[in-house]
């Protein structure tokens, strides 16, 4: 792993023993853990190959694989792979649980028809058209690579005060400029006030997240914007800006 992803490990794992993702009961009801937006794009996922990165605690992995998914979940925080697999042995569903980087993930983690990255993973990619092109080589003919994040817009403007924003990093540079924003801490840290860790995060624009798809020769079949306006906690106009989207990309089925 490189020097990056080592801190970025390392910071994860400080504040993954605190970190539980959904309750049991929640998963075993079939709650809530992937949208009806984000589960439009993925199709059904009974009986396919499903692949959870950057997945924390894989609470998306549980999900499908009650579904009927063959689901694998891989995330760099040994911690949070632990309280997933006690979670699926509590939930009597198989889920493969594995720690590792998903930048340089082992080779036979191929052949899926999902791969999945959510809330606050691609912000940890150093090089994204690398990564996409991996991932692109781990699909299925017809596979799709579904990236449910943050938006960019969202990561670089700042609540600054009552109706007023900030600029916190550049929309246009991939890595963070300016001074931390405290509020886009996992909740977790603002919550129990952990030690800062030294980290390294990335914006990726909307351009840069096409542009990668289509170098590594994927059809764009999903790209949509979506406002929250808690997600800009006191600027009353939240809801008119963007806070997150779903983009997914297509191997074709004859490469």
């Amino acid at each position: 792993m490189s020097e990056i992803t080592r801190k970025n490990g390392r910071y994860w794992e400080a504040m993954a023993g605190h970190r539980r993702g959904e309750t049991v009961e929640h998963l075993r009801s079939g709650g809530e853990v992937i949208s009806p937006e984000e589960l439009a794009v993925i199709g059904p996922v009974a009986g396919r190959r499903f692949l959870q990165v950057a997945a924390s605690v894989g609470d998306a992995a549980l999900s499908v694989a009650l579904q009927g998914a063959q689901a694998v979940a891989v995330d760099i925080a040994p911690s949070h792979v632990a309280t997933g697999r006690a979670k699926a042995a509590e939930l009597g569903v198989e889920v493969d649980f594995r720690v590792g980087d998903m930048t340089a993930l082992p080779e036979d983690l191929t052949g899926f028809d999902t791969i999945y990255i959510s809330w606050g993973g691609l912000c940890w990619v150093p090089d994204l058209p690398v990564w996409v092109a991996d991932m692109a080589t781990r699909l299925s003919p017809g596979g799709r690579l579904v990236i449910a994040e943050h938006h960019p817009v969202w990561e670089v403007l700042s609540v600054a005060g009552p109706d007023l924003l900030a600029l916190s990093a550049s929309y246009f540079e991939q890595t963070w400029i300016g001074e931390r924003d405290l509020a886009k801490e996992p909740q977790v840290v603002k919550e129990l006030g952990l030690e800062w860790q030294p980290h390294r995060a990335f914006v990726w624009n909307l351009g840069d997240v096409i542009s990668a798809f289509l170098r590594a020769g994927l059809v764009v079949v999903a790209l949509q914007e979506f406002g929250d306006r808690e997600m800009y906690p006191g600027f009353a106009h939240g809801q008119h800006l963007p806070s997150t989207y779903i983009a997914a990309g297509e191997r074709p089925k004859c490469d």
